[in-house]
């Protein structure tokens, strides 16, 4: 079975009748084949064609087309519906979802013209190319050398002045690799490739504005792409790897991040020209915030710690426990070793210091009582958790009385 594709000779027709000539059942899909389609099959990194197709005679009789692939010499029509109505034999007739194809066609050359902008200013090879949902992706090769942000605005201006310049673009078919090869092309065809070649150009075919081997669909003019613009670029194995989208897809992106700076503008009362001034002197008003929070921090810490210390005094404490509803478990842990380091006695004692909202308990010591033993050996006895080391350790409890009760059991065992 051979399916004639349509679209080679007319990538504007929109709806074509057919005839079925087989129908296959997969494990997650059933495949249609047709004798011909206007369906373009994934290939050359373009997407797969889907839309719909439904009997001839009888349009309530349709499935939907999810994905368009090659299947030998035929196109197979995939489709998720449970049952297909139609059987071999059968006329069908297939609409393309246009938004999706021409969006794709705007993607697939809006990416062959930056490719040869970026041939013509630098002399980069592409790589790699990947058509993905959000953006698109090329891999630029310049012996090592990575495109900086002013190479890449350069490449992007030129490619939308093609882009504007509404140039031809034209399908040319040879016979050999080698007749394909005689054009001004920016890739060299594999000389292992057999059969017919198609180069397609942007322009004037004798000098044009790109020259590259095609399968895909492709707009009869540059102006159709609409639009070329770069989201970002990193460097990828040796190579500039670039993010960008084209026509529709770039139009969707750009007012989706417009509507977000101009939402970010105005939760900031900034206008969007002035958003960078702005959040400038509120990272430098943030910066001073912390710098003055740490600051009281530090001396509220201190006080603490001073009370703290004249409450361990008693040289026969071993255990000095306080709770604080504002003070959270990491700054008691701080609490607890800059009241050890003001405790003057040698023996110093073991500090239970409690969070109280969250039911945190910090054990603080210098080392004379295991901290981190004490926890794993009792806790579970009063249904909390935790761990830790020697010097400090963290446990947690459902509530205050058992909280409380973990510490006068491990008071009895000092």
């Amino acid at each position: 079975m051979k399916t004639e594709k349509v679209f080679h000779n007319d990538r504007y027709l929109k709806s074509l009748d057919a005839t079925v000539l087989d129908v296959i059942s997969k494990k997650d899909r059933i495949e249609i084949i047709t004798d011909r389609t206007i369906f373009f099959a994934e290939g050359g990194g373009q997407p797969g064609d889907r839309g719909t197709m439904y009997l001839t005679e009888d349009e309530t009789k349709h499935v939907d087309i999810y994905d368009t692939h090659d299947s030998g010499e035929s196109v197979a029509h995939y489709t998720n519906s449970e049952h297909v109505p139609f059987n071999v034999g059968d006329k069908v007739t297939m609409e393309l979802d246009w938004t999706f194809r021409f969006s794709n066609m705007q993607r697939h050359y809006g990416e062959h013209i930056l490719s040869g902008a970026i041939y013509k200013l630098y002399r980069g090879t592409n790589r790699g190319f990947h058509m993905g949902h959000n953006y698109i992706t090329i891999d630029i090769d310049l012996d090592g050398k990575i495109m900086d942000t002013a190479m890449m605005k350069a490449a992007e201006t030129l490619a939308n002045e093609a882009v504007w310049a509404d140039m031809p673009i034209q399908a040319h078919c040879f016979n050999s690799v080698e007749e394909a090869n005689a054009m001004p092309l920016r890739k060299a065809v594999n000389e292992k490739v057999e059969g017919s070649v198609v180069i397609v150009t942007v322009g004037d075919p004798a000098d044009p504005f790109d020259c590259c081997a095609c399968c895909g669909t492709y707009p009869s003019t540059s102006g159709q792409i609409g639009i070329i613009k770069i989201f970002k670029a990193e460097s990828n194995k040796g190579m500039t790897r670039i993010y960008f989208d084209c026509g529709r897809n770039a139009l969707v992106h750009y007012q989706e991040s417009h509507r977000i700076l101009t939402d970010v503008a105005e939760r900031f009362s900034s206008k969007p020209e002035d958003l960078i001034r702005t959040l400038d002197k509120r990272d430098k008003e943030e910066s001073e915030l912390k710098a003055e929070r740490a600051h009281l921090a530090e001396y509220f810490r201190t006080a603490e710690a001073t009370a703290l210390a004249l409450c361990a005094a008693a040289p026969n404490d071993k255990l000095v426990y306080r709770a604080y509803s504002d003070i959270s478990p990491n700054e008691l842990q701080k609490l607890g070793f800059k009241a050890l380091d003001l405790i003057e006695r040698d023996n110093k004692p073991l500090l239970a210091l409690a969070c109280s909202p969250s039911g945190t308990l910090m054990l603080v010591s210098d080392g004379s009582y295991p901290c981190g033993k004490l926890v794993k050996e009792n806790v579970k006895e009063y249904g909390g958790k935790g761990g830790g080391r020697a010097d400090n350790a963290r446990a947690q409890f459902d509530n205050d009385d058992d909280l409380k009760a973990f510490v006068g059991a491990i008071a009895q065992k000092l």
